[in-house]
């Protein structure tokens, strides 16, 4: 049984906009030091805590700042303010598939991507079966990756990540392939993490997967919070703003 849990206390997250345009722009940058360039907060102090069992739905519009969030919570960001706690032990996928290899196998796929969600090569080697059957690619385990579909890839992808070991895990963008099939069979695992008691936040556009799926929802515009709740609640008003 996990206990994940995942504390933000007033965490911002700044960049600094550079256009180093000249050549002796791109000389004083090389030598450290600091030009000036404009500022852009992409996360505003945002504070809330994701317990045990519980399923986050991170939405909002294009540059609302989700990823920035999700890589900031995961350490790949330093926070510039405030402070991120973790329980447990955290993976972060960027995106479903991502860091496979087109020309590669999809057997040899399989082992890539296992690691990249932090498998051991003995536990891919174990659930490799269970991985291609759930995939539906018992024909196409020698296929080079290029050969099959945007839906076939994203099936392999998910299949592997089922077996993830991890009591926080932090997921980009985890549906932008995959048919409704896909979708509904993948509902299966986000259950079995709740039984477990994982933390976990879904940065997604699907707003039926949050509906059908999420415990709780957390809607982010330029970098703040502006509600965080109950799924139905917040995508009420989500929607009721997109179609204003």
């Amino acid at each position: 049984m996990s206990s994940g849990r995942i504390l933000a206390t007033s965490l911002s997250k700044e960049f600094v906009e550079r256009s180093d345009s000249t050549v002796l722009q791109r000389l004083v940058g090389a030598f450290g030091v600091r030009g000036s360039g404009r500022q852009r907060l992409a996360v505003c102090d945002v504070s809330f805590e994701v317990g045990p069992g519980e399923i986050v739905g991170l939405i909002g519009y294009n540059g609302a700042g989700k990823t920035t969030l999700l890589k900031t919570l995961s350490g790949l960001y330093a926070p510039t303010a405030g402070s991120v706690e973790i329980t447990g032990r955290l993976v972060f996928l960027a995106g479903l598939g991502i860091g496979m290899i087109p020309n590669l196998s999809v057997k040899q796929n399989a082992y890539i991507y296992g690691t990249i969600c932090g498998l051991t090569r003995r536990r891919i080697e174990q659930v490799f079966d269970q991985v291609i059957e759930w995939a539906e690619l018992s024909s196409y385990v020698s296929a080079p990756l290029r050969t099959l579909s945007q839906g076939m890839k994203a099936r392999l992808a998910f299949a592997v990540a089922q077996h993830i070991e991890a009591d926080v895990i932090l997921l980009d963008e985890a549906f932008a392939a995959g048919d409704r099939r896909f979708r509904i069979r993948s509902d299966d695992f986000f259950e079995r993490s709740r039984r477990q008691g994982r933390a976990m936040i879904v940065s997604t556009h699907s707003l039926e997967f949050v509906e059908r799926t999420c415990t709780r929802a957390l809607w982010l515009r330029k970098g703040e919070i502006v509600a965080d709740g109950a799924p139905e609640l917040v995508l009420a008003r989500y929607l009721e703003e997109q179609n204003g």
